[in-house]
């Protein structure tokens, strides 16, 4: 089975998620919390997890304004589909994405710098084509078509912005069956 194929992730190994924190000098995971956007709308906090499953929420739903609220005007995108270059691009990059499929996002594992300036999440990211994409970035779509992908996505915050996020594709080993 593909990794576009797979259904419900297994949690992380205590291994993974140490690497993991290695990786954003966390050395352990850590909830601390970060301001939310002016437009952000929770009322309480409970630390980054909190904060980036407001920004996820934003995401699914298609309000540019509330999602868009987190990217810093300069930000860097390196996504899987697209290099960018400010939060302006990155939102007509979404908004072309929005006009050709339903693209929703969902948190496995997370992992906050304790300077809360990283983050690093596992996500699964799933796409629904609503009309045919030939030209889609990574590959033509029809409508119906539907694909998974899990990928790790590293965010630089300052000021509770994200001036950088860079992504990582997750192929899992394939099996001496596939």
């Amino acid at each position: 089975m593909s990794d576009d194929q797979q259904g419900a992730w297994p949690p992380a190994s205590r291994r993974e998620v140490l690497a993991a924190a290695a990786l954003v000098g966390a050395g352990g995971a850590a909830a601390m919390a970060l301001p939310l956007p002016a437009s952000a709308s929770i009322s309480a906090v409970a630390g980054e997890r909190a904060w980036l499953e407001t920004y996820l929420e934003s995401f699914n739903r298609g309000d540019f304004p509330g999602f868009g609220a987190f990217y810093a005007p300069d930000v860097q995108f390196f996504g899987q589909a697209a290099t960018l270059s400010g939060r302006d691009t990155v939102l007509d990059f979404y908004r072309m994405v929005r006009a050709h499929a339903d693209e929703t996002v969902e948190l496995f594992s997370f992992v906050g710098a304790p300077a809360r300036d990283r983050i690093l999440a596992e996500l699964r990211t799933t796409l629904v084509a609503r009309r045919d994409w030939p030209d889609m970035p990574t590959g033509p779509m029809e409508a119906g078509d539907r694909r998974q992908s899990v990928n790790f996505v590293m965010y630089d915050i300052v000021d509770a912005r994200f001036t950088r996020v860079r992504s990582a594709r997750f192929s899992p080993p394939r099996s001496a069956h596939s």
